[in-house]
């Protein structure tokens, strides 16, 4: 058995501290042929027979150019040849937009986890990318939740307990590690050209602001991004799990509302908790800080009070010792 290098070990070490992994499982890996998933995928094979795993290999083709095409087909080449179980996706139609795109990406990957009964899906995402992302996310203005959103593991579709586990085994490695790692194994990496334009944001930020940032201010400013992003995340776990103990207390699912009483006397983070909680029961989307405050105020308001249409239709209001969602009548949607 080939001797593991320290990159193998920590990454390793990872999936047994936090429980990432269990030995005998079938693995679906996410492979779109760069630098991090090229690592993940070397370094899961070569512990595959310590843990005994199945491994699947899943890549998507989005269509955005000819060279990502020109990808697909080399990878099916590659895995073809290493006899790896494996599948290529092209996207039919081309989803432009980098949202559209990640939501077409996972529909892919919970059908082949579902297909292969993998009970876990496999990315290679990094610390590198965990601190993209928290400045990413804190420069549009978003909350805890927002600033932590890249965990080492959850469900695949959080709305769907039967779904797979989204699990990340290199969030405690950073880029320039995997690029060595690939360097040193000779892995046949595919330049993404698309990762060097700047009409994306989420590339200037990887090519220009945390360079800057790592020259002019801080050259441990992944480290520091990442740390933050671990302490808010602790901290957001505490808030989502009282305002679980509360919820029980306010929620009135007949209205629907919530009893202004007990909420109001909660701590205000407990309050927007509760209540973006509650405006996800409601609206067709997460609802934004500006409608969470909304509800917020009306916990002080006087009787009939109400908050603006929401989108969809209806709206706050509040009524005796609750705040009710009115729903607007269909005729008055019509019109």
């Amino acid at each position: 058995m080939a001797r593991l290098s320290p990159l193998h070990l920590r990454v390793q070490c990872a999936i047994r501290e936090r429980q990432l992994l269990r030995p005998g499982q079938r693995l679906l890996v996410a492979l779109s042929g760069g630098q991090d998933s090229f690592c993940l995928l070397q370094i899961l094979r070569d512990l595959q027979r310590r843990w005994n795993w199945q491994i699947f290999v899943l890549h998507c083709n989005h269509r955005w150019s000819e060279d990502e095409t020109a990808c697909a087909c080399f990878l099916q080449e590659w895995l073809q040849q290493q006899g790896l179980p494996h599948a290529i996706e092209t996207a039919d139609p081309i989803r432009w937009d980098e949202a559209g795109a990640r939501v077409w990406r996972y529909q892919q990957l919970d059908k082949w986890a579902r297909t292969w009964n993998c009970e876990a899906v496999v990315t290679g995402h990094t610390a590198s990318d965990r601190a993209e992302t928290f400045l990413w996310n804190l420069l549009r203005g978003t909350g805890a939740a927002g600033l932590a959103s890249l965990d080492w593991r959850r469900r695949l579709d959080e709305r769907d307990p039967s779904s797979a586990w989204l699990v990340r085994p290199l969030l405690g490695l950073f880029r320039w590690e995997t690029e060595e790692f690939c360097r040193q194994y000779q892995l046949p990496v595919w330049p993404d050209r698309s990762n060097q334009d700047l009409a994306h944001g989420r590339n200037r930020l990887r090519l220009e602001v945390i360079p800057y940032l790592k020259r002019h201010l801080n050259p441990q400013v992944e480290k520091a991004l990442n740390r933050a992003a671990i302490l808010l995340q602790a901290e957001h776990e505490l808030v989502v799990a009282q305002a679980a103990q509360l919820w029980p207390q306010v929620y009135e699912p007949a209205l629907p509302g919530l009893r202004r009483d007990p909420l109001r006397a909660a701590p205000l983070a407990l309050q927007r908790q509760v209540l973006f909680q509650f405006l996800s029961l409601l609206l067709p989307h997460h609802p934004t800080f500006e409608q969470v405050e909304a509800g917020v105020r009306l916990l002080k308001a006087g009787r009939r009070s109400r908050s603006p249409d929401y989108p969809g239709g209806g709206w706050l209001e509040v009524k005796e010792e609750y705040l009710a969602w009115v729903s607007r009548p269909c005729a008055q949607q019509q019109r």
